[in-house]
């Protein structure tokens, strides 16, 4: 089967599910969920697939300072959330996204992959723990968006069928720090930050966070497993062992206030 429409299938199912779990279970459930690798786990299996296993394990560097930069725009995002509109938000998320990716390319060959995972882990711990305070606004009215779902299968979509097409043009490094770019942050933000407000936004950020310390370890993973073992050992391996870690943080963060 092709993996174009793999793709097809995958994402819209998976963008679908996070939206339904998010409104059931709350935005902390719903964004410790979404920091699975549901968007990068597939981005790297079809650059795997597509070209080839030292390709995919030399962009895993790149996708770990993919990851610092998230984090940035995750605080970005809520620091001027706090007075402003969602696009104004967003659009100042993505610049601090760029600078961190542009600022740390040109030194992704000084630090192996060991290193990069130990920074990754520094800056996820440092943002759960001083993560910008927002004040919960009670009387904020909830609104009820039409489409919601249709419009965050697209994007997701979307986004991942173009990286993964544009993996070869761009290279490992830039194809790896554009797999964590925050396109189901975003649509996950825009879409609560104007419903919900700045509050839930946040909410879901930190569960994020909390899924994003599991999915740092899967990269690790596949990085020191892939080459060795396969992409199939590499997969599984890093999928349970992320599953069972993002459940363990999410007890001892909520244990500790922290989400």
């Amino acid at each position: 089967m092709n993996s174009f429409y793999i793709k097809l299938l995958i994402m819209p199912t998976v963008v679908a599910l996070v939206t339904v779990v998010s409104k059931k279970w709350g935005n902390s459930i719903g964004g410790i969920l979404a920091g699975l690798p549901w968007v990068a786990g597939p981005i790297i299996l079809f650059i795997a697939l597509e070209q080839g296993l030292d390709f995919a394990v030399n962009s895993i560097s790149g996708v770990m300072v993919g990851i610092i930069g998230w984090s940035f725009f995750c605080v970005v995002y809520v620091l001027v959330g706090r007075k402003s509109n969602a696009l104004i938000s967003v659009l100042a998320g993505y610049v601090a996204y760029t600078l961190v990716g542009v600022s740390l390319n040109p030194v992704i060959s000084y630090l192996n992959v060991y290193q990069w995972f130990a920074l990754s882990l520094l800056v996820l711990f440092l943002g759960l723990f001083f993560f910008p305070k927002v004040a919960e606004h009670k009387s904020f009215s909830v609104k009820i968006l039409r489409f919601e779902i249709p419009l965050r299968m697209i994007i997701i979509t979307l986004f991942v069928i173009t990286i993964t097409f544009l993996a070869e043009r761009l290279g490992p490094t830039w194809s790896g720090i554009l797999t964590p770019f925050p396109v189901m942050t975003t649509v996950l933000a825009i879409f609560t930050h104007y419903t919900q407000g700045i509050y839930q936004v946040r909410k879901i950020y930190m569960g994020l966070f909390t899924g994003s310390l599991g999915f740092a370890f899967f990269l690790f993973l596949q990085a020191i497993l892939m080459p060795i073992y396969g992409i199939a050992v590499a997969f599984i391996v890093g999928i349970l062992v992320d599953i069972v870690l993002t459940i363990a943080m999410k007890f001892v963060f909520q244990k500790y206030r922290l989400i």
